[in-house]
C-alpha cells in the first residue's frame, strides 16, 4: 500500500469526510442511549501538517476563515485544542474526532493494520477507556458474523482505494455487515475518478438498504481518472444529517474549488436529489 495518511492528511477529502463525521456523531449523540463507533482505517489520529503536504489544498484554505464558517465550526473547534495559535500545525483523524465527541460509555473500535501507526494511536488515546485498537483487516472485520456490541452504531470504512478489487471487497464487506449489524449506520468514502465504479457500488448496496450518497466536487466533473472530488455513501440513513451536511459543504465547495468550479450533489432523498450551489449562483463558478 502507498497510501500515507501523513501526506494526506487535512487535504480536501478530508474536510469533507471528517465534517460529516462530526454531524453524523452530533446527530447520534442526541439520545442517551450508548453508541459504538467503528472506524475501519483509523491511521495515527493526529498529524503534524504543512504547505508540504495536500493540506494546502484543504484545511489550510478554511482554517483562516474559520470564525465566519459557522456551519463548519462544530467540526473545526475540535481541532482549536492542538492549534493554539494564530496557524494550524496539527490536524485530527477520525479517531480522535470520534473520542473527542463520544460520552465514556461509547466504544470505540479502531482498525489499523500497520504496527507502528496502531502504535501512535494508542500513545494518541492513552486514558480513554471504552477503546480497541485492532490490527485487523477491514473487510474481514466486517465480514464477522456479530457486531461489537450490541445496540446502536455508526461505522466510518475509509478505503485507500489502492489494493485489486478493492471496490469488489467492499461491497462484499459491506453486504455482510448490513446483516450482521442491523443497528448501525455506515458512512463510505470513495473517491471521484471513475463513474463507472462507483455506479456499480450503488447499485449493489440499493439492493440491500436505504441508501442515501453526498458528493463534494472541486473541478468539474469532465471524466479524467483523477481525484476531482469526494463521496460519501451513507447507508442506513442518520435521520436529519444530510441536510445540515449538504448546507456546509456549499459553504465548504468554493473555498476547496480549484479551478472556479465546484458543486454539492444529492442522491437518495426525495426532496434534495439534485445540485447544489452556492446562495446565488446556478452554475457552480465561484464568483470572481
Amino acid at each position: 500500500m502507498n497510501y500515507r495518511h501523513q501526506f494526506h492528511a487535512g487535504n480536501a477529502a478530508d474536510c469533507m469526510k471528517h465534517l460529516a463525521l462530526v454531524l453524523a456523531l452530533t446527530q447520534l449523540l442526541r439520545k442517551d442511549r450508548p453508541l459504538y463507533f467503528v472506524d475501519t482505517h483509523a491511521g495515527a489520529g493526529r498529524y503534524a501538517v504543512s504547505a508540504e503536504g495536500e493540506a494546502k489544498d484543504g484545511i489550510h484554505r478554511l482554517w483562516p476563515q474559520r470564525r465566519e464558517l459557522a456551519e463548519l465550526r462544530p467540526w473545526l473547534d475540535l481541532l482549536l485544542p492542538d492549534n493554539p495559535g494564530k496557524e494550524l500545525q496539527h490536524y485530527l483523524g477520525s479517531p480522535l474526532l470520534a473520542a473527542r465527541l463520544l460520552r465514556p460509555q461509547d466504544p470505540l473500535f479502531l482498525l489499523e493494520k500497520v504496527p507502528e501507526i496502531a502504535q501512535e494511536l494508542r500513545e494518541a488515546l492513552v486514558g480513554r477507556g471504552q477503546t480497541s485498537i485492532l490490527q485487523e483487516d477491514a473487510y474481514q472485520f466486517l465480514r464477522r458474523p456479530a457486531p461489537p456490541a450490541a445496540g446502536r452504531g455508526l461505522v466510518l470504512v475509509d478505503p485507500a482505494f489502492e489494493a485489486a478489487k478493492e471496490w469488489e471487497l467492499l461491497a462484499e464487506a459491506l453486504i455482510a455487515a448490513l446483516q450482521h449489524w442491523p443497528l448501525a449506520s455506515f458512512l463510505v468514502w470513495y473517491p471521484i475518478k471513475i463513474r463507472g465504479k462507483i455506479s456499480r457500488l450503488l447499485l449493489q448496496l440499493q439492493a440491500q438498504t436505504a441508501l442515501q450518497s453526498v458528493e463534494l466536487l472541486w473541478e468539474a466533473d469532465a471524466g479524467q481518472e483523477r481525484l476531482r472530488g469526494s463521496g460519501l455513501l451513507i447507508l442506513r440513513p442518520v435521520w436529519g444529517f444530510v441536510e445540515p451536511l449538504a448546507a456546509a459543504l456549499s459553504r465548504m465547495g468554493p473555498l476547496l474549488a480549484l479551478q472556479g468550479e465546484w458543486s454539492v450533489q444529492l442522491r437518495g432523498l426525495p426532496q434534495v436529489a439534485r445540485r447544489l450551489h452556492a446562495p446565488g449562483e446556478s452554475t457552480g463558478k465561484k464568483r470572481t
